[in-house]
């Protein structure tokens, strides 16, 4: 259900992955927190942990903590949203601190920030007490339209990301839209590159709605953010209906990643994750057009998205065999029987037509025709 009423949103949906599901809602205007405390009443929570991007601005996080201590106790902690920081030692430290404070069974942690800081409360909440409660507060957009549109927490090995966590889902997910207001024009461009990949690689049909909707400037109407979050709720749905756990059909939501998270980690979280998929996108792409899946104009088709949204499209600073390093040890390695020399790849037959390889969505991709993929992202001028 949606209603508008100006610059107000009120969008109300139901996110089901197979048996599970979760109430997911957008909100724009003041009356939102009237709204949340409400609904986080109704919990019966006997205490709120409130894991806290520290980067975020201080009366965001008091606002938050005002509100959610007018319900019960809470406390805030702090977590610094880097790759360096998405560690089990920072999950152990917010453990021992939660602990600490007294919480219980019954009481909820709340992820208040991006996709990382969400990440790690969600891991945090599938541990504790082997398993409490979850509420997330995204305040980026990547977050309201892709992270929390998931059942993964999950932190990062000293070899590679997110090779540690669990599935847990949210009790609730809660997006204030005017969090973004203050919002940097590079993480909207960010997060709508994940968007792009949910239209090349699931939904195709979408993909004239989505090049009308870009800007280069990246201003955007409460209206366009509410519908671009609805687009990836209802991709994301598709894929995910029938494999919660993300390792058949809904494997399609890592096209990009592999190189995406390869280049994400080469520059210690410098680039941004969107723009890291981004690229990966495109060198999937011409490994995909190297074993004859896609077409020039399908390739094409990914740049112009990416143009249109004023994302990079070459990386700058990244050597080849460093990303190609860890490729390698991409989490997606053991889904089929690994063969010498390949990578592991989640590659298109067309927009839309995930590539099939002996029943799995999994490629092996010679090792060759990965170098040229990556090849393709860096001999581009940016």
């Amino acid at each position: 259900m949606e209603t508008r009423l100006g610059d107000a949103i009120t969008v109300d949906r139901e996110v089901q992955f197979g048996e599970i599901s979760y109430p997911f809602h957008i909100r724009a205007g003041r009356s939102s927190w009237t709204e949340l405390r409400r609904t986080l009443t109704m919990l019966d929570a006997d205490r709120f942990v409130v894991v806290a991007d520290s980067g975020l601005p201080e009366h965001l996080v008091a606002e938050a903590k005002a509100h959610l201590s007018s319900i019960a106790p809470t406390v805030v902690l702090t977590a610094d949203a880097t790759e360096r920081a998405k560690t089990l030692a920072t999950v152990d430290w917010l453990a021992e601190q939660t602990i600490r404070t007294g919480a219980t069974r019954q009481s909820i942690v709340v992820g208040l920030g991006g996709g990382l800081v969400g990440n790690v409360a969600g891991l945090l909440a599938g541990l504790l007490f082997r398993g409490i409660r979850l509420v997330h507060l995204p305040t980026t957009l990547l977050a309201m339209s892709d992270s929390t549109l998931s059942l993964k927490q999950g932190v990062n090995s000293q070899q590679g990301k997110n090779h540690i966590g669990l599935f847990h889902p949210p009790v609730l997910v809660w997006n204030h839209l005017d969090f973004l207001e203050t919002l940097a024009p590079e993480e909207i461009r960010s997060a709508l590159c994940e968007t792009v990949k949910n239209v090349l690689a699931i939904v195709p049909e979408r993909y004239d709605d989505l090049a009308r909707l870009l800007r280069t400037d990246a201003r955007y109407p409460n209206a366009n953010l509410a519908s671009v979050i609805n687009l990836c709720i209802d991709a994301k749905t598709a894929v995910m209906a029938e494999d919660h756990r993300e390792k058949q059909s809904a494997l399609i939501l890592e096209y990009g990643h592999t190189v995406g998270h390869a280049i994400e980690l080469q520059s210690d979280g410098a680039t941004h994750h969107g723009f890291a998929i981004g690229l990966g996108m495109l060198a999937a792409a011409r490994m995909s057009r190297e074993l004859g899946g896609l077409d020039s104009s399908d390739e094409a088709a990914h740049r112009e998205l990416l143009d249109r949204n004023g994302a990079p499209t070459a990386a700058i600073g990244v050597a080849a065999e460093d990303v190609l390093g860890l490729v390698r040890l991409d989490n997606k390695r053991g889904y089929v029987p690994r063969r010498a020399s390949t990578c592991d790849f989640i590659l298109l037959d067309g927009l839309g037509r995930p590539r099939i390889s002996d029943g799995s969505l999994i490629t092996q991709v010679d090792e060759e025709i990965v170098r040229a993929g990556i090849a393709s992202i860096l001999s581009e001028p940016h």
